[in-house]
């Protein structure tokens, strides 16, 4: 995968529509059939809820990513810090997506999970990640 290659900003664009779709659909459909309280929650509870639930996926999803990508990839295992892995650039392109998404949430839902140092966290992280999918 090249930097920042048509590749590239295909899985950030797919990362942050998926991420999306499970915020604003996903979640609360899944929500609603396996807990009952959910429906009791006040409307920025629910968007708690949610941003939560994505944060979550997101977790598991670029966790057990990582996991893979530490133990089964060639260019990683033969030079952890400096090696130029594929697999490595995908997994911050999805990241990417993740944070461009819980940005966008945020700023259109501010009284519910609006946080200033989020902010300031999230787009520290995507400058790093543009380096490292520049690189």
């Amino acid at each position: 995968m090249e930097p920042l290659s048509l590749q590239v900003l295909v899985v950030v664009t797919g990362s942050f529509l998926g991420f999306q779709w499970l915020f604003h659909r996903g979640s609360p459909w899944l929500s609603e059939k396996l807990c009952k309280g959910f429906l009791r929650l006040r409307p920025t509870q629910r968007t708690e809820w949610n941003s939560r639930a994505v944060s979550t996926v997101h977790a598991l999803v670029v966790g057990l990513f990582c996991l893979y990508i530490y133990i089964f990839d060639e260019p990683i295992q033969k030079d952890p810090v400096w090696g130029d892995a594929t697999l490595v650039k995908l997994n911050v392109a999805i990241t990417s997506g993740y944070l461009i998404s819980d940005l966008l949430l945020m700023f259109t839902s501010w009284e519910s999970i609006g946080e200033k140092y989020f902010v300031i966290h999230h787009f520290a992280a995507l400058y790093a990640y543009y380096y490292v999918l520049v690189s």
